[in-house]
């Protein structure tokens, strides 16, 4: 495992299975990276997968739905081993949208995750992600889907349906690549459990569990992996012992509420005053860019090869601080489906993604 990820676990208190490779003094220095201002921040401290508390949640926050099979079997104290992961997951851009003038991204989000040989849950750390943030995923080795909790509530979703919440909506289907990185003749993470990480990206992709399983064996602990364009890349592993009923895979012992949005700006005002426009405008000034979805899923909405925020279906999204002019601007759904390719558009302006028949 990479030095980065070693020198993380030694820092949380995680024992480490080797030491990190020496550098060789005969390799030239690798080049400097491009002046990339990371426009937000994003959650780096390692805590239990529980969602993260509001000062206000909706009404929905509240209601919780039976899951489909209880598991209590899993109410023990007994003590199991589970390995806490943090991933850091960011956004890539397709190719047909990046623009190499670009001097800004979009921030990550977190993907933390705690694993035992059985049950799962994963929680959405941090306001990079085109979901409701705190979002709870809970999973079992023994049942396809999941539980998950978000801004509406707590309830459970069928085989492949976390990829439809995923892409705002829970009828239909929908479906992505999902690649697993796996580092060959590393050392295996025996101690830490990890199996059902695969799981759960499967569920993601609306894959089948049995296909990546095999990417999770035998302890080898993903060091990557990409859902569609989301790219996760593993920052901490911490191994340790609770009581069973902490990964109970059903609605008993919910998060703590969490607030439920249509829609989130991803950048602030002065990071989009960073975007340099393909054709300003001759009287100077700034403008606001509004987008209007009118289709039956979320969006993600670029602008000058960067991801500026997201609108969930018959909503919509203001984005503030660009200077007049004409920009590149387009949409994908969450996991890459092309909805408005690139197209130059006048800011201040608006964006209309799909037609009224859409919804």
């Amino acid at each position: 495992m990479r030095a980065p990820i070693l020198l993380a676990c030694v820092l949380l208190g995680a024992g480490c299975s080797r030491a990190p490779r020496e550098a060789n003094a005969h390799e030239p220095p690798p080049p400097a990276p491009a002046p990339i201002a990371d426009a937000g921040a994003w959650g780096s401290k390692v805590a239990p997968a529980r969602a993260a508390g509001s000062d206000r949640a909706p009404a929905s926050a509240l209601e919780r739905r039976a899951a489909l099979m209880s598991d209590a079997s899993e109410q023990s104290d007994e003590p199991t081993l589970v390995g806490r992961f943090v991933y850091r997951v960011s956004f890539v851009v397709p190719p047909t949208f990046r623009d190499r003038r670009t001097v800004v991204r979009a921030p990550a989000g977190e993907l933390h995750l705690d694993v035992s040989l059985n049950r799962l849950r994963a929680r959405l750390v941090g306001p990079g992600w085109p979901a409701d943030e705190g979002t709870e995923i809970r999973l079992r080795g023994d049942l396809l889907g999941v539980y998950l909790f978000d801004g509406r509530g707590g309830r459970s979703l069928g085989a492949g349906q976390l990829a439809a919440w995923f892409e705002g909506r829970e009828a239909g289907e929908a479906q992505t690549r999902v690649g697993v990185r796996r580092e060959w003749g590393a050392v295996a993470q025996r101690a830490v459990p990890g199996e059902l990480l695969c799981a759960l990206l499967a569920e993601w992709g609306r894959q089948q569990r049995e296909a990546l399983a095999y990417r999770c064996s035998a302890g080898q602990l993903p060091p990557g992996f990409r859902i569609g364009p989301w790219s996760g890349e593993l920052t901490a592993v911490v191994p340790m012992e609770l009581p069973r009923r902490a990964l109970r895979a059903d609605e008993i012992e919910p998060p703590s509420p969490i607030t439920a949005r249509s829609s989130r700006s991803w950048l602030e005002a002065e990071a989009i005053s960073r975007l340099v426009p393909s054709r300003p405008a001759p009287e100077g000034g700034t403008g606001s860019l509004r987008v209007e979805n009118r289709t039956d899923t979320r969006a993600i909405v670029l602008a000058q090869g960067v991801a500026v925020g997201w609108v969930d279906a018959g909503q919509s999204l203001r984005v503030d601080g660009f200077a007049a002019g004409h920009y590149r601007v387009g949409a994908i759904r969450p996991l890459g489906v092309l909805r408005v390719p690139p197209k130059l558009l006048r800011i201040p302006g608006e964006l209309v993604i799909g037609r009224s028949s859409d919804l």
